[in-house]
């Protein structure tokens, strides 16, 4: 396919399905800007491939399904980054209903882990995300970063210790 054509077509498509497979992203995240990121990164693929691919159904059954699958996979990367087990740290006697009000309270806790992960001291924070995002073993993170073992179980111990008094605290004013 030469450039002026293969650009005309890119064109076409943008200007016509932009706006529909963004809502469409939208809808699934419930995230502005990831919609928006995952749009682009479907135009971008297309982009990259519209004069080898073969389109068997049309353009529009084509990019609904690429949406589809981006947000699915990035969902399903989400999940992985997100292994901290919330069920480990919460009090006992605190149930997680399925009512909007609590799933809300459920998304805000994640935020707030989110943040009290940040706020760990640098080396600690570098250490606990490779472990518990990233599913490196402390051999491996010890390499990396080129320390002991020890040291790296040391460090990740002492995160979910501290992320454990702060989100429990945390959970305990979210829900008395």
């Amino acid at each position: 396919m030469q450039t002026q054509e293969k650009r005309e077509i890119f064109t076409i498509l943008y200007q016509t399905h932009w706006k529909k497979l963004y809502l469409h992203a939208y809808r699934m995240l419930e995230d502005q800007d990831e919609a928006k990121d995952i749009v682009q990164e479907v135009f971008s693929n297309l982009w990259e491939s519209l004069d080898q691919i073969t389109i068997y159904q049309s353009y529009n059954a084509y990019l609904y399904r690429s949406i589809r699958n981006v947000v699915i996979n990035k969902i399903n990367r989400n999940k992985l980054n997100k292994n901290f087990e919330i069920y480990s740290i919460k009090p006992s006697n605190i149930n997680f209903p399925n009512t909007p009000e609590e799933l809300l309270r459920l998304k805000d806790l994640g935020y707030l882990i989110e943040s009290e992960i940040n706020n760990l001291p640098e080396k600690m924070k570098l250490v606990f995300t490779k472990s518990r995002f990233e599913n490196m073993s402390y051999k491996q993170i010890a390499d990396e970063l080129g320390i002991a073992e020890g040291t790296v179980k040391k460090q990740v111990y002492k995160a979910l210790k501290i992320l454990r008094r702060k989100i429990k605290f945390i959970l305990i004013l979210m829900y008395h």
